[in-house]
């Protein structure tokens, strides 16, 4: 072995016994920090690079990335960094954590989350966060007591108030069978829980009044299908024609039933308007499964059939997106749809739920998205991708006058219909009320590969995030890869806020003009950024010689696809059934029925 290998080799052994050896003890001092309220030098121990200077060691052995400290460590209380975050109302900490991917509801010694701590403190911004991301508002403790028995027993009147307006809250007993009310001590904590008995009162009345005539409904349909099913096997081959008459005579018997009886409250006021009496009941019986399209993390998404008809179908399952709290993004999606009627925004055909599952029924776009493209392609030319641009301008210009931000932007997020144009689809992160172009927002959201600077350092952020991931997308489909790619995380998010941006020199002087404009760190100095907004990007250089007219009545000349059907798998899923149309109190969502409408 040569001495440079085994100089190699021992520095590998080296670091090997450093990470055994120091991982605890670094976890320690991390804590510590945390406790102590140090937000840099508790950030500092998570990142590799200055845990390697903090021991000294020999700048010959190579940063390894597991030599940091583990972000859900805990001390001898059990209590994580979050822990003390919340107790030291240290928001940027929490927010840092949190973008770290530490478990937001690890438990001490007691039982208590962190969730549960800023509901005893009042800590209402922390409280608003950990919910944002997802914890469990109706965790207990060793002593069974809940957030809200908490928030009672402390007389923390904002924290009741802004608990009982969350999706999900429960009232539990605790271990001595007391409900949080048994705490109260003040006459306004009072009138908080006597408002929420009344509407949780109110809602159940019209939920069991909506599940009875749905019960109703489905004993005529079990009934008119046991008739038939006898008719079946009584009528002979020379009655077919009768049957036929008799079915039919059914069919328009069971339709008046429905007219009569069905009138839901949760439907939105576009469902007012006049419809066919094929869609007066709108349901999963009414779809043919032909395969499924696509997976995602709560749910899939099925090519499906309406009589001559095809669309997409996006399921998402109620148990994970409950537990996991992001029900409003479900409902952000349905909203801002129900509501867009553009040429380059997928159209949402029809919404309904079964009691396990949530539907939207879409325009079925057969060229895939521009992710799937450019993994066959590797990159495109720069005159296709300034055609599929201004369609995705025109798409943001339509949101924005609605005040409404997409926050999503990214290849996958773009689909090509049967003639080759550009549609957004996926509007679950999307942001409705935001009237500025750098604030109005807070959440942290987005993927990876795709997060604004603004974003990254939590500043809030507006319409301009758009029009940066419209530069991230335009650099995509021209190189092949966002700009600043890294497959380390650390180093990405490092170079989307400091590296230099390279722009390749094939692309033309205009070009490199709009990604050097678009993609600009500072959103206050961003094209788009001004009072134009979307006027901003449509006057560039780059875009002279569009006609925008044209682009909007869908003339411009794309290449179209082979609308060949790609199916992970084929035939009937198991995603539905009749019965499970009815639904439940507690898995019901209140608006989501919805109808498209011309």
């Amino acid at each position: 072995m040569s001495q440079e290998k085994k100089a190699s080799f021992w520095n590998y052994i080296q670091c090997v016994n450093i990470i055994h050896y120091k991982k605890t003890e670094i976890s320690n001092q991390f804590i510590k920090e945390s406790k102590d309220n140090r937000t840099d030098k508790c950030l500092q121990l998570l990142e590799p690079t200055f845990v390697h200077q903090i021991l000294n060691l020999n700048s010959l052995i190579p940063i390894n990335s597991n030599l940091k400290a583990y972000i859900n460590f805990q001390d001898m209380n059990k209590n994580s960094a979050l822990h003390y975050a919340v107790l030291n109302e240290n928001i940027s900490l929490v927010q840092a954590l949190i973008f770290k991917q530490i478990q937001i509801d690890m438990v001490n010694s007691e039982q208590i989350t962190p969730f549960m701590l800023a509901c005893i403190h009042g800590y209402i911004d922390i409280i608003l966060i950990l919910y944002d991301e997802g914890a469990d508002i109706n965790h207990q403790d060793n002593k069974g007591d809940t957030s809200l028995h908490y928030a009672c027993k402390f007389n923390q009147k904002d924290v009741v108030e802004c608990l009982l307006k969350m999706n999900g809250i429960q009232i539990r007993k605790n271990n001595e069978q007391k409900i949080p009310e048994s705490y109260i001590n003040q006459q306004e904590i009072h009138v908080l829980f006597q408002n929420y008995h009344l509407s949780t009162k109110s809602k159940r009345y019209t939920n069991l009044e909506k599940r009875t005539k749905e019960i109703k409904i489905q004993n005529i349909l079990t009934e008119y299908f046991k008739k038939q099913k006898k008719c079946q096997l009584k009528e002979s081959s020379n009655h077919i024609i009768k049957y036929e008459i008799k079915q039919k005579s059914l069919n328009q018997q069971s339709n008046q039933i429905n007219q009569i009886l069905i009138n839901t409250p949760s439907t939105t006021d576009s469902m007012k308007q006049s419809k066919s009496k094929d869609d007066e009941r709108i349901g999963p019986q009414q779809f043919k499964i032909v395969g499924l399209l696509g997976r995602g993390s709560f749910g899939e998404v099925y090519l499906v059939q309406k009589q001559q008809n095809l669309y997409a179908m996006k399921v998402l399952r109620k148990s994970l997106i409950f537990k996991q709290n992001i029900c409003r993004y479900a409902i952000t999606e349905r909203n801002v749809l129900s509501v867009s009627s553009h040429p380059f925004i997928v159209k949402l055909r029809y919404a309904f739920q079964t009691q396990d599952k949530l539907f939207m029924i879409l325009d079925y776009c057969p060229g895939g998205d521009l992710g799937q493209i450019l993994t066959k392609q590797k990159r495109l030319s720069e005159d296709l991708v300034k055609l599929y641009m201004c369609e995705i301008i025109l798409a943001l210009e339509d949101l924005h006058k609605r005040d409404i931000i997409f926050r999503d932007l990214k290849p996958d997020n773009i689909v090509l219909d049967s003639e080759g144009h550009a549609l957004l689809t996926d509007f679950g992160l999307s942001k409705e009320g935001i009237l500025d172009a750098n604030r109005g927002a807070q959440s942290f959201c987005g993927s990876v590969a795709y997060l604004a600077p603004e974003m990254l350092k939590r500043q809030g952020h507006g319409k301009a995030l758009d029009w940066y991931l419209l530069g991230v997308v335009m650099y995509e489909l021209l190189t092949g890869l966002p700009p600043y790619y890294s497959n380390d995380k650390d180093v990405l998010f490092n170079n989307i806020q400091n590296q230099e941006l390279q722009i390749p020199n094939k692309i033309s002087v205009e070009g490199k003009s709009l990604l050097k404009a678009l993609l600009n760190r500072n959103p206050i100095n961003r094209l788009g950024s001004g009072e134009g907004d979307y006027l901003e990007v449509k006057q560039h250089p780059y875009f002279q010689d569009i006609n925008w007219d044209q682009v909007f009545n869908r003339e411009l000349k794309l290449p179209k696809p082979n609308n060949k059907i790609n199916l992970l798998s084929k035939g009937v899923q198991n995603v539905f059934d009749l019965q499970s149309f009815i639904e439940i109190e507690k898995s019901h969502i209140d608006g989501w029925s919805y109808i498209h409408t011309e």
